[in-house]
């Protein structure tokens, strides 16, 4: 056996050992992305139903990330407080209540209220998630963990597109659905055996810390927020344009998840063997080719083109998140992943909130077809 091929052997020894007690994690993980994954495509569809502007609607979707930011700030302290899986438990709670409210109302300022609530929880939810995955970890597995990761987030949402089939957006029972599933989502953590990580001293690290330790980890993830909110958000929107919906709709979403699905574990895998920076470069410079063919393609009728273009592009802006944590953890010591992992969240929320009104400002000048421009 040569020792190439023992190192492999160690290597996955080492990978499994690190996922089997964070199976109950993933698995909430999972069914909460469920219910995140039908609140994404439920919310535009439903206030372009009631014929709500561009502009208002990129309003209401920034919100989210207005809560994704106040989350990133005082998740650190509420992990110290009530531990990771109470914390955990306790926002998706939050969450669960926040969509329920919605349902009962529809109305534009009480729904921008409830999307900075449900973007403060999910940031405490990612927080825990992250920083418990990034903790059991090491950094030869790291990558494959996050990448795995994502992709079980990604699958989730990916079928929680679909769920927005079940009943008219008009209807309160898709609202009913989103709320159940993020309620039920608490349930394998918290009957699991495992603890959570020990906290011993979390070490605090401001953001300016964090930027001189890793600049290009803190910028990426911060373009990262940019690009992620804007496409998913707007997506919808562009795809009214060239009257994609209904089940075609969910199929074209679907499309830009899966392209993160198939991504993950390839670019996940390069990650860990070559440097990242080589790596992101790459990566976004096929994401903008990819991403300027969307709309000549559109234009021309080549719809299933379209569609693999989006998926490409869509799956390499999926891919900076984790390839941006990698970066940056890998700079820090053991007692500031919590600190650098919250603001590693707030600098990719304060992306996300000028993500989607920006770019629906731009698409209110130039037309929806100009999403990916």
């Amino acid at each position: 056996m040569t020792s190439a091929t023992k190192q492999h052997l160690v290597g996955d020894s080492s990978l499994r050992s690190s996922l089997l007690p964070l199976v109950p994690l993933l698995l909430s993980g999972f069914v909460m992305m469920l219910g995140n994954g039908l609140i994404n495509i439920l919310l535009p569809v439903r206030m372009g139903l009631d014929k709500l502007s561009a502009d208002v609607i990129g309003l209401v979707l920034s919100l989210y990330f207005v809560g994704m930011l106040l989350g990133s700030l005082y998740a650190k302290y509420l992990i110290i407080r009530a531990g990771h899986i109470r914390m955990f438990a306790g926002s998706l709670a939050l969450a669960s209540v926040s969509i329920l409210v919605c349902g009962l109302y529809a109305d534009t300022l009480l729904w921008g209220v409830m999307r900075i609530v449900i973007g403060f929880c999910n940031a405490c939810a990612f927080t825990a998630m992250e920083s418990w995955l990034t903790e059991s970890s090491s950094k030869e597995n790291r990558g494959k963990v996050l990448a795995l990761y994502q992709v079980i987030i990604l699958v989730a949402m990916f079928f929680g597109q679909f769920l927005i089939g079940l009943a008219s957006p008009q209807t309160t029972l898709l609202f009913i659905i989103s709320g159940i599933l993020l309620s039920a989502a608490v349930i394998p953590v918290v009957f699991s055996r495992s603890s959570g990580p020990i906290l011993n001293d979390v070490e605090s690290m401001s953001l300016v810390a964090l930027m001189k330790i890793s600049p290009l980890g803190v910028i990426s993830i911060f373009t990262s927020g940019i690009i992620y909110s804007s496409v998913f958000n707007m997506l919808p929107i562009m795809a009214a344009y060239y009257e994609i919906t209904d089940i075609q709709l969910s199929w074209f979403m679907g499309t830009a998840i899966l392209g993160g699905i198939v991504l993950q574990f390839p670019v996940g895998y390069i990650s860990d063997r070559f440097d990242r920076r080589s790596v992101l470069l790459s990566l976004l410079s096929i994401s903008v080719i990819t991403g300027l063919s969307i709309s000549f393609l559109a234009n021309q009728h080549f719809i299933v083109a379209m569609f693999a273009a989006t998926g490409v592009t869509c799956g390499i802006i999926v891919c900076t998140y984790p390839l941006s944590i990698s970066e940056t953890l890998e700079q820090v010591k053991q007692g500031e992943i919590v600190s650098a992992m919250g603001s590693l969240i707030l600098v990719f929320s304060v992306g996300g909130i000028l993500g989607p009104y920006s770019t629906s400002l731009f698409m209110a000048i130039f037309g929806e077809a100009s999403l990916f421009w």
